[in-house]
C-alpha cells in the first residue's frame, strides 16, 4: 500500500538554474554524486549511463520529501517535445500544497519565474500553475478555511 510521495525525479540539461527555482519554493541541496556503471545501468534501464545526480530536499518536511535533478552526460538526454501540452498522454503536473499562497506566489513572480495561469480558487483552495524548469508544468496550492 503506498504511504507517501518520497520523491520526484526531473532529468535536466542545466543543473544550476534548477537548483535555483527549486531553492525558492525551500529546497536545499543535499547530495551531489556522479552516477554510472552497471548497477545503475541495470536499475534505471539506461544502458551506459553517466549523469550528475543532486538531490534537492524540502527540509522539515513531514513525511520526509525530495526533488532529484539528473543531469546525463552519456546517453545525451532526448527533448521531451510534449512537456509542455497538459493533453499529451502521460506526467501532467506535481502539485506542492504551500502555508501562504500569495507571498509565494510574488516571491516567484519577483524571481522572474513565469505563471502559466492567472491562478484561481477552486473547491477551497487557491492554485495556479507555474512553469517549473525544463518546461515542466508545477501546482501551487493553498487550503482556505
Amino acid at each position: 500500500m503506498v504511504l507517501n510521495p518520497n520523491h520526484m525525479t526531473i532529468v535536466v540539461n542545466d543543473v544550476e538554474p534548477a537548483k535555483a527555482f527549486f531553492s525558492l519554493l525551500g529546497f536545499e541541496e543535499g547530495e551531489t554524486k556522479l552516477i554510472s556503471g552497471e548497477i545503475m545501468e541495470n536499475y534505471l534501464g539506461v544502458p551506459g549511463i553517466e549523469a550528475e545526480h543532486v538531490t534537492l530536499v524540502l527540509k522539515g518536511c513531514t513525511p520526509y520529501f525530495d526533488i532529484q535533478l539528473l543531469k546525463y552526460n552519456k546517453p545525451a538526454p532526448t527533448q521531451n517535445e510534449h512537456v509542455r501540452d497538459l493533453t499529451a498522454v502521460g506526467y501532467n503536473h506535481m502539485c506542492f500544497a504551500v502555508d501562504d499562497f500569495d507571498a509565494t506566489i510574488a516571491k516567484l513572480k519577483a524571481a522572474g519565474v513565469k505563471m502559466r495561469n492567472g491562478g484561481m480558487e477552486f473547491r477551497n483552495y487557491k492554485m495556479a500553475f507555474i512553469w517549473g524548469p525544463e518546461g515542466i508544468t508545477l501546482e501551487l496550492v493553498q487550503q482556505l478555511n
